[in-house]
């Protein structure tokens, strides 16, 4: 596991690696990996996107072979989404923990509210256009929570702590398919 993505670090990992799993990128300050640099370690091993920016480069690169993973690259991948504001946070650069709430989770969490009927889709509506109104970096759950019906705030609280972190989901299941694919390989090469 390394840190989140810079320019030049999927070259420099597809120089040894057999796969690379590509999540979260930096940005702002720094560059983040491009589409040119995830193609050309398409080329030299698979390359899997998820969860962030490793999802918005894999469905950006699925004609280099990039292969997304996900609902958030699902999202991407048919237009539900479209921006990096989707996906981006603020970081405790130390030790690279989201001190803001991305899009896509609060995104997950009325999805959710309203499968289990604390939200119809006129006020998750609203409550979306009023997260995606506050600045990526200082977007937080209790803003949000204030955007929503006064009556239903515990229950979107209480739901978000049962588990809203979509991005988390999503890097966990890339990493758990490809190192599924990896035993599988294995296990085939050792009975040949």
């Amino acid at each position: 596991y390394r840190r989140s993505a810079r320019r030049g670090d999927m070259a420099d990992a597809a120089q040894y690696a057999a796969a690379i799993v590509l999540i979260d990128g930096v940005f702002q300050e720094e560059l983040a990996p491009s589409p040119k640099e995830v193609r050309n370690a398409c080329r030299r091993c698979t390359v899997v996107g998820a969860a962030s920016l490793g999802a918005l480069r894999a469905v950006e690169c699925v004609p280099y072979g990039a292969r997304p993973r996900g609902t958030i690259a699902r999202w991407y991948a048919t237009s539900a989404i479209d921006g990096d504001d989707e996906v981006a946070v603020i970081i405790e650069p130390e030790h690279e923990r989201a001190l803001s709430v991305p899009l896509v989770n609060v995104r997950y969490l009325l999805y959710r509210a309203r499968k289990r009927g604390l939200l119809d889709a006129a006020e998750s509506g609203q409550i979306l256009e009023d997260a995606r109104a506050i600045f990526y970096a200082d977007r937080v759950w209790d803003d949000i929570f204030e955007a929503a019906p006064p009556l239903r705030r515990e229950a979107l609280r209480s739901l978000a702590g049962e588990g809203a972190d979509l991005k988390r989901m999503d890097a966990r299941f890339a990493l758990r398919s490809v190192l599924r694919s990896i035993q599988e390989s294995e296990d085939t090469t050792s009975l040949s």
